[in-house]
């Protein structure tokens, strides 16, 4: 698949074109004319071409609409769900009753979704400014719901743990101390909804849509059909909306587990800098932390997305050097694939002969220890996993330097192991 961002370059492609990734490596573009969950019909070079399901890791879309315009859409939905499969939905009218919370979605329409499947509500504009706190609110864990509101002087959130029992459009009931109290709506940036302790997150099987406005869904009984797409949430409501409102359809959940998602065991940014260099010391360790930890599916900085060459990538890890992670495979996995390179946004900055280190473990047995320089071309690599517990990777200073470390684990994908 890391070929599909370079065809996306070269094949011009028309708003009802779709690119098709499948299983073996190939891509196909045309337009797509329909998909009923076994068989997809793609109008290719004069001719309608059938694609089995079975062949389909990933539809991506070009884009039916403008950035510009699909910002200017997303901005009018202030509000957002977040879902505990992983699922964001941009949202206006956010309401909360007993046993579900309700919303308008400017692609969906009306959507219910029970209160057990939801982790959070944003209800005010994100903003730059709070984006941060926002997040690492939403990564706590709590049996109570948390009330985030802005401060009094607008220099950031704080929060009150209680219990949320309704959502209006005037007022949030929240109860404190055995007390209701009625808190307007307008004052509340979100709410983080409790769950008892231990409680996992249950990912339904099926395919994950990426919408233009960028939210993201886990649906199933994904079907196409004259233009308009018909799926099922995870939640259990029948969904439909058009094709041109479609960003990406991943279809691989059952054949392959994406690095970015998969929950880490460890990971760890041991230092920013090398020890003895004229940088070591200069930024305090809680940055550290923040400015060079891991990132998924973006940059180090900002909010770009991975780039190696000029291909992008929708998927994967970007790690600073002298970071340590590892997962969990537990045996069910027989192949890890990725593409390694410094990232483009520093790659072109850096000195002739800058390199980090790149070292791939699993278990006791070394998979991959090379040197990777920002002049080197991208490294496709397939390692085999099979009958393996865990996997590690470790990012290290490859020349005593921190300058330009930001090494992509592009499009890095473990396939599962297949049953006979």
């Amino acid at each position: 698949m890391s070929l599909l961002v370079l065809l996306c370059c070269i094949l011009p492609v028309s708003p009802g074109d779709v690119r098709l990734s499948l299983v073996d490596g190939t891509q196909r573009t045309g337009e797509l004319k329909s998909f009923d969950g076994k068989q997809l019909e793609l109008q290719s070079e004069g001719q309608l071409r059938s694609v089995e399901a079975v062949e389909l890791l990933q539809l991506e879309f070009p884009a039916a609409v403008s950035e510009s315009a699909a910002a200017a859409g997303a901005e009018q939905s202030v509000q957002r769900l977040y879902l505990r499969d992983g699922s964001e939905l941009s949202a206006a009218g956010v309401q909360r009753a007993v046993t579900e919370v309700m919303l308008q979605s400017d692609v969906w329409g009306a959507v219910r979704v029970p209160v057990e499947s939801v982790s959070a509500v944003r209800l005010q504009p994100e903003g730059p400014g709070f984006a941060e706190q926002w997040g690492a609110f939403r990564k706590r864990d709590s049996e109570k719901d948390l009330l985030i509101v802005v401060k009094r002087d607008g220099s950031g959130l704080d929060f009150l743990s209680g219990i949320v029992s309704s959502i209006g459009a005037e007022a949030v009931e929240f109860l404190l101390d055995g007390e209701k109290v009625p808190v307007p709506s307008a004052r509340v940036f979100g709410v983080v909804f409790g769950q008892p302790a231990g409680a996992r997150a249950k990912f339904s099987a099926g395919s994950r849509l990426v919408l233009q406005n960028g939210d993201s869904l886990r649906v199933s009984d994904l079907r196409v059909q004259g233009g308009e797409l018909q799926c099922g949430s995870s939640w259990g409501q029948p969904l439909r909306c058009s094709v041109e409102r479609l960003r990406l359809a991943d279809l691989s959940g059952e054949r392959l587990s994406w690095l970015s998602e998969l929950p880490v065991l460890r990971e760890v940014l041991l230092s920013a800098d090398p020890e003895g260099s004229l940088l070591q010391g200069l930024v305090d360790t809680e940055t550290q932390q923040r400015l060079f930890s891991p990132r998924r599916d973006r940059v180090l900085q900002g909010s770009s997305r991975l780039r190696l060459r000029g291909r992008e990538y929708q998927r994967g890890l970007c790690v600073h050097s002298h970071s340590v992670l590892s997962w969990a495979l537990d045996r069910r996995y027989e192949t890890f694939e990725l593409t390694a390179g410094i990232d483009d946004e520093v790659a072109f900055n850096a000195a002739a002969g800058h390199a980090v280190r790149l070292v791939i473990r699993a278990d006791d047995a070394v998979l991959f220890d090379e040197l990777i320089s920002a002049q080197d071309p991208p490294r496709a690599l397939r390692l085999s996993v099979s009958d393996k517990s865990t996997l590690e990777v470790e990012v290290d200073f490859g020349d005593g330097s921190s300058v330009c470390d930001w090494l992509d684990l592009a499009d890095a994908k473990l396939w599962l192991t297949q049953r006979k």
